[in-house]
C-alpha cells in the first residue's frame, strides 16, 4: 500500500529538524535527511525543491504550530504577569527540540534572501515577539507596566528568556515552572533591590568616564 504523503513530509520534517538543530546548515546534505528519515533522496524531490526547501518548510511548520501552541497565555489569568510566566511556561515545557528550533531564526537567517528571508522572518515574529508585544500592549493599556515601545520591550523579553536555554541555566531551576516564574518575577521587578527601584540613573553617568 502506498504510503501516505502527508506522512511522508512530516517524517521528513522531524528527520530534518533533528538534524538542523544538532548540525551545522552547510554540514548537512539531502542523503543525510533521506537516510534520517529512512525515504530515498528521490521521495526528497518529490515534495521538496531543494535543501533550503526543506529547511524553510521544516521552520515554517514548527513556527506556525509554536504559535497555536503559545497563543492560549494571550487571555491567561487577569495580569501582565500571569499572561508572561504562562507564556514562558508553555515555551519551556516544550520539548528541547522544539526550543531549539526556534534558536535556528537567528542562526541561519541571514543565509536566506529576499521573500524566503521575509517569510521566515514574519512567522517566527508571528510565532513568538508578536505574541509578547501583545500582552505588554495590554499591559500598558492597563496600567500594569509603564509605558514605552512594546515592540522593542518585547524583544528585550526573548532576549532574556533565551538567557536561560543554556545548559548552565537549566541546571539551577527544578523545572520549566518554576524557571517561567523566575524570568518573569526577573523581567517585570528587575534586580534591584526594593528600595531601589525607583531611583533613576543620573544623566552624568550616560557619558564617557
Amino acid at each position: 500500500m502506498a504510503r501516505n504523503p502527508e506522512a511522508t513530509i512530516s517524517d521528513l520534517l522531524e528527520a530534518a529538524a533533528q538534524l538542523f538543530v544538532s548540525r551545522a546548515y552547510d554540514d548537512i546534505k539531502l542523503t543525510d535527511v533521506a537516510r534520517a528519515s529512512g525515504v530515498t533522496k528521490g521521495a526528497i524531490y518529490h515534495h521538496f525543491d531543494s535543501k533550503e526547501d526543506v529547511f524553510l518548510s521544516m521552520m515554517d511548520r514548527k513556527l506556525r504550530a509554536f504559535r497555536e501552541d503559545l497563543r492560549p497565555a494571550l487571555s491567561y489569568g487577569t495580569t501582565t504577569r500571569d499572561r508572561l510566566y504562562r507564556l514562558t511556561y508553555l515555551y519551556l515545557s516544550k520539548p528541547l527540540l522544539e526550543q531549539r528550533v526556534i534558536q535556528l531564526v537567528r542562526r541561519d537567517s541571514q543565509r536566506f534572501h529576499g521573500e524566503a528571508r521575509r517569510k521566515l522572518i514574519h512567522t517566527y515574529q508571528e510565532a513568538l515577539p508578536n505574541q509578547i508585544e501583545e500582552i505588554l500592549t495590554a499591559g500598558m493599556e492597563a496600567g500594569e507596566i509603564v509605558l514605552g515601545d512594546a515592540q522593542l520591550l518585547a524583544r528585550v523579553f526573548v532576549a532574556h528568556v533565551e538567557v536561560y536555554l543554556s545548559d548552565y541555566a537549566r541546571q539551577r531551576f527544578e523545572g520549566p515552572e518554576e524557571m517561567a516564574r523566575h524570568i518573569t518575577d526577573q523581567f517585570l521587578n528587575g534586580v534591584a533591590t526594593p528600595g531601589h527601584r525607583s531611583t533613576p540613573v543620573p544623566s552624568s553617568q550616560g557619558g564617557t568616564a
